[in-house]
């Protein structure tokens, strides 16, 4: 991603009903004129529950659940329900497994289970969550353990395992998707495996982990209650498992929760070290995505996405992508940031060669440029940019298309057609076969043999509140540790989490000098917003995190 991130939907192989997809900035609904992305899926019976509406913005991998759907509806989880399945409190299911991992045979122990978040007065369990374990065998308690943790709400920590950062790795065919059936999984040689244990944790309505009750279920939906939870299952595993001397490092991806950097600084306030967080795609500040600034901040990435499509001129065309990336920096914090911040008070001139450059470095024609007032939002890019082969961006990967239908009624409108639900293209290739390889996965290999409905992307998330911010996070965890070490993987192609909004953030991030200098890591990836589901992408993000965990959890040691 986390894996980034949000993060959050389509999966083609289960039966749902129509979903309201949960946007991956979550409070930036319509950043950008934005329209939220969704999915159309079928189910039976036809008469299902109308979906709660959710926080939406630039879409993603959640989606929010349709609670009260009744006795009718199969697939969501049903939150005002007074009980519901028993979940077992035993110990994991432990298999011993072998991997060839960074070219050297790693002999590891895995667990697939249950952790119960135990209420500290009652000592009732107040939920469930699903996790899965790697350990290296014979390696020391003080070894380095990462914790990753899902992404946006609805999105299990399964991405992240499977999708190209656990022992084993989901079989991604040669152009990046599942490819058809029969759908598996190998040996992962980029597994962070050689470098520190794993734990993926997966929050309350993803995957198998579930409240103690239904009806409480919407209780763990907010910022507070998510970091809280996964702050007592962070607690819970390092007693069970006997490693509170372990360096610990926190890896979360997508935007909408800030849940990682609240978790850390959470530990902290609990007196459990954190060393590292990891960030695959981060809540963006409220400031990159207010007013003209989300124009800003947001040009970037359609400028790389115009270049990936070749539809600039034949010298930008022919540039590497540091170099056209580094071009649209500079034009945006320079003559764009000056024709929005001037608007109706720029010269002739000033107006004409905005608009002319503005033209050349995104493949719009100028005429839809000054249509739009020089604000290109990603609506109208996505509908605009590839308009003569009818095909739309994915959102969550600017360099996957799809065919875009004709909206009902016809008209098109003069300049840009926007459809009314676009799809999240990359994900929808993807979602179905991984969530069959790793339901597979977890039966076949790890021996896990739970029931009830696996939520990969979406049907276990009600509507999330008080989503948070990574940056006011971040800031507060790090005050409270100044050695913790942070992590931020950007993405070029991600247009839900803009590589330059990216950027604005962590320039505003507050900390102290000391700690910019040294403790903060930024790298750049040619992928979609899961850069360890790219085949390409995921060699050099392993040894940047590789590099990473090295380094901030060397400090334990000192």
């Amino acid at each position: 991603m986390g894996y980034r991130p949000y993060v959050r939907m389509l999966m083609a192989v289960m039966l749902a009903v129509p979903v309201t997809a949960w946007g991956q900035g979550g409070g930036r609904a319509g950043r950008a004129g934005a329209t939220p992305q969704t999915t159309t899926q079928q189910t039976a019976p036809p008469q299902a529950a109308t979906p709660q509406a959710g926080t939406t913005g630039r879409g993603g991998r959640g989606a929010a659940a349709a609670p009260g759907a009744g006795a009718s509806e199969f697939f969501d989880y049903d939150t005002t329900a007074g009980s519901g399945q028993s979940i077992p409190d035993g110990p994991p299911k432990e298999t011993h497994q072998k991997a060839t991992i960074n070219g050297e045979a790693l002999a590891y122990t895995a667990y697939a289970g249950y952790m119960p978040l135990r209420n500290a007065t009652t000592g009732q369990a107040e939920a469930h969550l699903f996790y899965t374990f790697y350990a290296k065998d014979g390696a020391s308690e003080a070894r380095p353990l990462v914790f990753f943790l899902g992404g946006a709400p609805g999105v299990s920590a399964a991405w992240q395992e499977l999708g190209g950062l656990g022992p084993k790795r989901m079989k991604w065919t040669a152009d990046g998707t599942a490819g058809p059936p029969p759908y598996g999984w190998a040996d992962n040689p980029y597994s962070l495996l050689s470098q520190a244990d794993l734990v993926f944790a997966n929050p309350v309505g993803t995957a198998f982990s579930r409240p103690g009750q239904p009806n409480r279920a919407s209780t763990f939906w907010n910022s507070g209650a998510d970091v809280a939870s996964l702050g007592e299952f962070v607690r819970s595993f390092l007693n069970s498992y006997n490693r509170r001397n372990s360096p610990l490092v926190l890896a979360g991806e997508d935007l909408r929760t800030g849940r990682t950097g609240g978790l850390a600084a959470y530990l902290v306030d609990h007196r459990i070290p954190v060393h590292g967080v990891a960030l695959f795609s981060m809540t963006l500040s409220a400031d990159s995505v207010a007013g003209d600034t989300q124009y800003l901040t947001l040009l970037p990435s359609l400028v790389m996405a115009a270049w990936r499509h070749k539809k600039l001129a034949p010298e930008l065309n022919a540039m590497s992508a540091e170099q056209i990336s580094g071009q649209a920096r500079q034009f945006a914090s320079r003559e764009y940031l000056h024709a929005l911040y001037k608007g109706d008070r720029m010269t002739p001139d000033e107006r004409t060669r905005a608009i002319a450059n503005l033209s050349r470095l995104t493949g719009l024609s100028k005429a839809f440029i000054v249509s739009n007032d020089l604000r290109i939002s990603l609506d109208r890019f996505s509908g605009e940019l590839l308009r003569d082969q009818r095909r739309g961006l994915s959102y969550s990967d600017a360099r996957v298309t799809g065919f875009v239908p004709a909206p009902a009624g016809g008209g098109r409108g003069a300049f840009g057609f926007v459809p009314p639900s676009p799809i999240d293209y990359s994900l929808s290739e993807l979602s179905g076969g991984f969530q069959t390889a790793y339901e597979s996965y977890l039966r076949g290999e790890l021996g896990f043999s739970g029931n009830g409905v696996f939520y990969l992307s979406s049907g276990g998330v009600g509507e999330f509140a008080a989503p948070g911010s990574d940056d006011a996070s971040l800031s507060a965890a790090m005050a409270r540790n100044p050695s913790l070490h942070l992590f931020v993987g950007v993405n070029y192609y991600d247009l839900n989490a803009p590589f330059y909004a990216t950027e604005f953030t962590l320039a505003h991030l507050n900390v102290s000098p000391e700690v910019r200098a040294h403790n903060i890591t930024v790298s750049h990836y040619e992928a979609g917003q899961m850069p360890y589901a790219d085949n390409k992408a995921l060699v050099k993000l392993h040894a940047d995190l590789s590099r990473f965990i090295n380094e901030a959890t060397s400090s334990a040691h000192k």
